[in-house]
Parts: C-alpha cells; sequence; structure tokens
C-alpha cells in the first residue's frame, strides 16, 4: 500500500511539473527536465511514461476531467449564475491549458475523446441551469462555453506579463456578453459534438 501512495505522489508531481515545463518550454521540453522539476529519476518518469507523447496524452486528459470536475463543483453552487461564474474562474485559475495542443505533439485517442464528452456533459448541466434561471442567454451550449475557454486561456504564458487587474477585466466583458439580458443573437447555428469531433478528428 505504501509502495501504491508513493506511486500515486511520484505521478502527480510528475504531471504538475509536466505542466509547468511544457508552458514555460513547450512541447519540445526534454523530459529530463520534467524529471527534473519533479525531483524523480528518470526511472520513475519512464515506468509510468514509456513516451513523452504517453505522458501530454495523460496531461491532456486531466485537464478534460478536472474540467468536468469543476462544472460539478459550479452546480453545487445554489445560485445559477455565480455557480456558472465560479466555473469559468475557476477554470482559468487552475491553468488547465497546461497541456499542449493536440494534434501538435501526438495524436488524439479515442479514451481523450470520451473524456472531452463526458465533461462537456457535465457543463451542459451548469448551462441548462443558468439558462433554465433566465441568467444565461439562451443561445449558447457547452460547446460554445469550452471554445471560450480555450480562447481565454490561450496565451497562459502571457499571464506573468499581464497586470493582475487586466484579465479580470477581460473576463468581466465575456461574462457580461454571457448574460441573458438584451442579448444580441448569435450568428450561425449552435455548436454539436459532432462539430467538435470533427474539429478533434483533425488532430488523429
Amino acid at each position: 500500500m505504501a509502495r501504491r501512495s508513493d506511486a500515486l505522489r511520484n505521478d502527480d508531481l510528475v504531471l504538475a511539473a509536466a505542466r509547468e515545463v511544457f508552458l514555460e518550454q513547450g512541447a519540445d521540453a526534454p523530459v529530463s527536465a520534467i524529471a527534473a522539476r519533479a525531483g524523480v529519476g528518470m526511472g520513475t518518469l519512464y515506468r509510468r511514461y514509456p513516451a513523452k507523447e504517453d505522458l501530454m496524452r495523460e496531461l491532456l486528459k486531466r485537464n478534460i476531467v478536472q474540467t468536468g470536475e469543476e462544472a460539478q463543483r459550479g452546480l453545487a453552487d445554489p445560485d445559477p449564475w455565480h455557480g456558472f461564474t465560479s466555473f469559468v474562474r475557476a477554470c482559468l485559475d487552475a491553468g488547465l491549458s497546461g497541456a499542449p495542443s493536440p494534434g501538435k505533439a501526438f495524436p488524439v485517442t479515442d479514451e481523450i475523446l470520451a473524456a472531452s464528452r463526458a465533461a462537456r456533459a457535465q457543463v451542459q448541466r451548469l448551462v441548462t441551469r443558468a439558462q433554465s434561471a433566465g441568467v444565461l442567454r439562451a443561445d449558447i451550449t457547452a460547446h460554445d462555453v469550452v471554445l471560450l475557454l480555450t480562447e481565454l486561456r490561450g496565451r497562459p504564458e502571457l499571464d506573468g506579463m499581464r497586470p493582475p487587474t487586466l484579465r479580470g477585466r477581460t473576463l468581466g466583458i465575456v461574462l457580461d456578453g454571457l448574460r441573458a439580458p438584451n442579448a444580441t443573437p448569435l450568428p450561425g447555428p449552435k455548436p454539436t459534438w459532432a462539430t467538435i469531433r470533427k474539429l478533434w478528428d483533425n488532430y488523429r
């Protein structure tokens, strides 16, 4: 049991280090830098992740799963609008874009697709609840929200260069644009899972 506990702790250390190193150095960062940042030996890293692509896939999958978990936390908030905005802020604060972009270094797997669909189902529950309460515009879906999060997370390497209040101002503008009152109709059809699946398939 102690050995399993150590393995889980090492895995968390490796993934946390990988997120930081990939953000700083990009997808070409050597795994030796990740092992050094995590404080583990190369053998420990390779036993769990024989190739760097395996590490990248696991990091992406965990980021996706965490998005779904944040949506569940938002649903636990009795206030539909506060629960929704807390979800958005939590995702951005968690730095969930730490995984390298799919397709740049590894192909997307069916496991990642399944995780993405499950997470989006949780986000949709959050969206539907806020829409039913009349506080969130009715013409968006979970896919719109996830795409928006991707855009907001798009340049995490700039966070240390921005004044602390700047992202808050940008997020405030975005959230006001998502409120139901006086919303201008959006152009084009709502994105569906089929739409998103085509985007993911470009990385397969």
